[in-house]
């Protein structure tokens, strides 16, 4: 799997090489050059799943193990989410009349953003760990 720029003006990098960028060169964002394609078996296949194992599945699609193996993938993701306030990351909560909703707020900040985030530092880690390197990460806020 290889990622682009939504500019266009950056092609060919790896998820590594993503992951420790933040924004492309030319100022978009990363992107996978290609998509990878689900077959109605597979979603089928995946209904009913834990949260947690449907991030592993996903993201597999997403970082080649040769990156991070599989095994070591399904020990991250887990690591990363075991944090939320409730067993499965998220919850479903029913209302009335059929209508359902997704409770995303679990995570340590409350907001949704705790999903990714949480398993972008453990990949991040991951790898600072491989090379015996060390890195500070600081979050911002944009004003308009």
């Amino acid at each position: 799997m290889l990622y682009c720029s939504t500019r266009g003006g950056v092609r060919g990098r790896d998820f590594r090489e993503v992951l420790f960028s933040g924004y492309a060169p030319d100022g978009g964002m990363f992107m996978p050059e290609t998509l990878p394609v689900l077959s109605p078996e597979t979603l089928r296949s995946w209904r009913g799943l834990q949260y947690t194992r449907l991030v592993v599945e996903i993201s597999s699609m997403f970082i080649p193990a040769q990156l991070i193996p599989r095994d070591k993938l399904e020990v991250l993701v887990g690591e990363a989410l075991s944090g939320f306030s409730v067993p499965n990351v998220v919850r479903i909560t029913r209302l009335k009349d059929g209508l359902s909703v997704l409770e995303l707020f679990h995570g340590e900040t409350l907001a949704f953003k705790d999903l990714a985030m949480s398993c972008t530092v453990h990949f991040l880690n991951y790898f600072l760990q491989k090379d015996s390197s060390r890195a500070v990460v600081l979050v911002g806020k944009m004003q308009p």
